[in-house]
C-alpha cells in the first residue's frame, strides 16, 4: 500500500532499492553503489532542494511555506559573505530545522515552473480527485530484493502514474534524449512492476515535463509499451545482483583480472564533434546558452558514451548567424529583425568560405566586397552562398 506519512528525506534513506540504484548496478557496478548508500548525498544539496521545492510547488503547494523558505540577500545590512552573516543565518536554520533554504531566484524558478505544470489538463484532470495518491511510498519484494517506489502522483481509478520531470529541452526529440541517456524506460518499468507487486493495477506511465528556462513550456510523453516490457529482464537482473550482495556482504568493482576491450568506436568522438561542456569553454558562453542554440536551430546532437556532442560547424553557424544579421541590418534585437521581415520584402545573402581560420573553421561574409577582402587575404579561391530569407 502506498503510504502517504513518510517524508522525501526518509524515503531515500531507506536501504530498500529504489529504481536509480538498481540501474547503477547495472551501468555502473555495486561498489559504487554501495558507496552512495553508505555516504549519501546530502539532503539540502542544491539540486535536491530545487527539485524538492518544484515537486512540492506543483503537488502539493499547501506544504511549501511549512517545508521552504527563501534565504535573505542580508541580515541586518550585512552580506551573504559576511562572517555575521553566516552567524544569523545559522541561528535562522536551528530555530526552523525542518525547513530546506533557497535563493530568491531558484525560489522564482521553482514557483514558474510549477505555475506552467499546474495549468497541464492532465494535472487538472488528476490533482485533487479523492483517489489519487500524491508521494506515496510503496515497498514490495522483488526477485529476492526488498524495493521500493515512491510516484509523484498514482491516480487508483485510471491507473495512471505521472512522473514530473525538469529538464532543458521539452520536445519530443530533446526528451526522447534524456529517456535514453537517463534510462527512463528502465524506471517506467520499475515503478509499474513495483505497484503491481504491491497490489495495484497501473496501466500507463506518463512523464510530465517543465522547461527550466522561459516561457517554462510544459509537455507530456509516454514510452511505447514493447520498450518498457524489454526493461523486465534487467529490473529482475538488478534484484538478484542486490539481493546477493546484501547477503554476501561483498559489493563488486569493475573486476581483478585484466580485461580485453573489443572495438572503441562508441568511446571516439568525432573531431568536428563538441561536447556541451566544450563548447561552453570554447565559445566562453554558459551551458543554459548553449541548450537555448540548439533547441532554436534544431541541431541534432548524437551521444558518445554520456557525452552529448554537436557539430561545431553546425554550432558554429548557430551561434554567429543571429549576431552577423543583426549587425548587418543595425536592429538591436531579433524580435525587431522579424518585424523588419514581415513589413518589408528583405534577403540577406550571406557568404560561406568552408576551410577558413574562422571558429570551427568557417568564416562569413555578409557582403561582396567583404566576400572578395577575406577570399583576397586568405588565397581562398571558392566560396558557397547561402541565403537567408
Amino acid at each position: 500500500m502506498l503510504r502517504t506519512d513518510i517524508s522525501n528525506s526518509a524515503y531515500h534513506a531507506e536501504s530498500a532499492l529504489g529504481s536509480s540504484r538498481a540501474r547503477k548496478l547495472l551501468d555502473s557496478c555495486p561498489a559504487r553503489v554501495w558507496h552512495e548508500m553508505k555516504f549519501p548525498t546530502p539532503s539540502d544539496a542544491k539540486h535536491f532542494v530545487i527539485g524538492g521545492c518544484g515537486h512540492t510547488a506543483t503537488l502539493e503547494p499547501f506544504k511549501l511555506e511549512e517545508e521552504y523558505a527563501v534565504k535573505p540577500d542580508s541580515i541586518d545590512g550585512n552580506s551573504s559573505r559576511t562572517n555575521a552573516y553566516k552567524a544569523a543565518f545559522e541561528e535562522m536554520q536551528n530555530h526552523a530545522p525542518d525547513k530546506r533554504w533557497l535563493t530568491q531566484s531558484d525560489y522564482d524558478l521553482c514557483m514558474s515552473m510549477a505555475d506552467s505544470a499546474r495549468e497541464h489538463p492532465l494535472l487538472k484532470t488528476y490533482l485533487g480527485k479523492s483517489d489519487t495518491i500524491i508521494e506515496g511510498t510503496g515497498y514490495f519484494g522483488y526477485q529476492g530484493a526488498d524495493c521500493k517506489v515512491r510516484p509523484d502522483l498514482y491516480n487508483e481509478s485510471a491507473g495512471v502514474v505521472i512522473d514530473l520531470k525538469t529538464t532543458q529541452e521539452g520536445d519530443p526529440r530533446g526528451f526522447h534524449f534524456s529517456v535514453r541517456k537517463y534510462g527512463y524506460a528502465f524506471q517506467a518499468c520499475w515503478y509499474l512492476e513495483g505497484l503491481r507487486a504491491m497490489g495495484y493495477d497501473p496501466k500507463q506511465f506518463i512523464f510530465l515535463c517543465v522547461e527550466k528556462s522561459p516561457p517554462f513550456l510544459t509537455s507530456a510523453y509516454t514510452i511505447d509499451a514493447s520498450q518498457i516490457e524489454k526493461q523486465k529482464i534487467r529490473m529482475g537482473e538488478a534484484c538478484r545482483t542486490y539481493a546477493k550482495c546484501v547477503k554476501t556482504g561483498v559489493w563488486p568493482g569493475y573486476g581483478d583480472h585484466v580485461q580485453t576491450l573489443g572495438s572503441t568506436e562508441r568511446f571516439e568522438v568525432a573531431k568536428d564533434r563538441y561536447s556541451i561542456s566544450e563548447l561552453a569553454a570554447k565559445f566562453k558562453i554558459s551551458r543554459n546558452r548553449i541548450y537555448s542554440l540548439i533547441k532554436q536551430h534544431k541541431l541534432p546532437s548524437e551521444y558518445y558514451g554520456k557525452k552529448r556532442t554537436i557539430k561545431l560547424d553546425e554550432f558554429s553557424e548557430a551561434i554567429n548567424t543571429p549576431r552577423k544579421v543583426l549587425e548587418l541590418t543595425g536592429y538591436r534585437s531579433l524580435n525587431s529583425l522579424n518585424q523588419l521581415h514581415e513589413s518589408e520584402d528583405v534577403a540577406l545573402t550571406c557568404y560561406r568560405i568552408k576551410g577558413a581560420r574562422g571558429r570551427g573553421g568557417i568564416e562569413q561574409a555578409w557582403s561582396e566586397k567583404e566576400l572578395k577582402k577575406f577570399m583576397k587575404d586568405n588565397h581562398q579561391t571558392t566560396e558557397e552562398k547561402w541565403l537567408i530569407d
